[in-house]
């Protein structure tokens, strides 16, 4: 389950705090008192932060509950589920580099789908056109899926638990009425991921001289949200397609290896920040 939240909300960056920092020390439920204090990197105003908690009531994600003369703000079992999404997408793409790097053989992974005639719901039809994005194929044309990667045994999963698997039809061969080239630009904005993955890698480089440069550990916290959620969001559009069928100026898995080598180098400053007004 994917929740879309509003990036540098108070809900957005809590979660964040949560999933990172909290969760594996078994904390659910933090004192509003303190989310102050660990959203002061942020510059939030109080008002803010109240308000985007009562957003974060109003969506399922938090209960407030008094304990004590404190309030307190616990996850919900839906934000719990969301945490694992996150899990998957990572571990995902982390795998999926190994198979950017292997030679392509030249063989495309065709996925014909007949929705024309038939008796399910529009919402069943697009979960299951939703999912074989989410898997790696791209829609080349109406009811025609491809990747250049065999995942068609995950696709007959989908369809048997979706009751599809008679609308379809499964297909291995070169395509040859076009250039892998102009296939991949077609269906993939892998020109545009290229200049974001180059932008955020700028960016990144600019921070990390920043921090240091100073010695603020809520900066730190800032930079693991700031460039964490916006790799994440790269990341769930980035194909991975073998290296040969991509931009030459492509350098998607060097800028996000580079992010979790920096991540390790300052994570231990970040839950120092954390440890410091939890145990306040």
């Amino acid at each position: 389950m994917y929740l879309r939240v509003k990036k540098d909300s108070v809900t957005s960056i809590l979660l964040f705090i949560f999933n990172v920092f909290l969760l594996e020390r078994g904390v659910t439920s933090v004192p509003l008192k303190k989310i102050f204090k660990l959203l002061e990197p942020f510059e939030k105003s109080e008002t803010s932060i109240r308000m985007g908690l009562s957003r974060g009531v109003q969506k399922g994600l938090f209960v407030n509950e008094k304990q004590g003369p404190d309030v307190y703000y616990r996850l919900t079992g839906k934000a719990i589920q969301s945490f694992d999404y996150w899990q998957r997408i990572l571990a995902r793409f982390q795998s999926r580099i190994k198979l950017q790097n292997k030679d392509w053989d030249g063989n495309w992974n065709i996925v014909l789908f007949n929705s024309l005639n038939l008796k399910k719901s529009v919402s069943d039809i697009d979960q299951f056109t939703g999912a074989l994005e989410q898997i790696g194929y791209g829609s080349l044309s109406k009811g025609q899926w491809v990747s250049p990667y065999d995942f068609s045994g995950d696709v007959q999963k989908l369809a048997e638990k979706l009751g599809l698997k008679n609308e379809l039809f499964l297909i291995q061969g070169i395509l040859q009425n076009k250039k892998p080239e102009t296939i991949v630009s077609e269906i993939w904005p892998v020109h545009k991921l290229a200049k974001r993955y180059k932008k955020y890698e700028q960016l990144m480089h600019e921070w990390v001289d920043k921090l240091n440069s100073e010695s603020n550990l809520g900066s730190v916290l800032t930079f693991l949200y700031l460039f964490g959620s916006e790799l994440f969001e790269i990341i769930q559009d980035d194909p991975q397609l073998p290296v040969e069928l991509l931009p030459s100026d492509w350098q998607g898995p060097q800028v996000a290896c580079g992010f979790w080598e920096i991540r390790e180098q300052v994570l231990p400053g970040a839950k120092n920040f954390l440890s410091q007004i939890l145990q306040e």
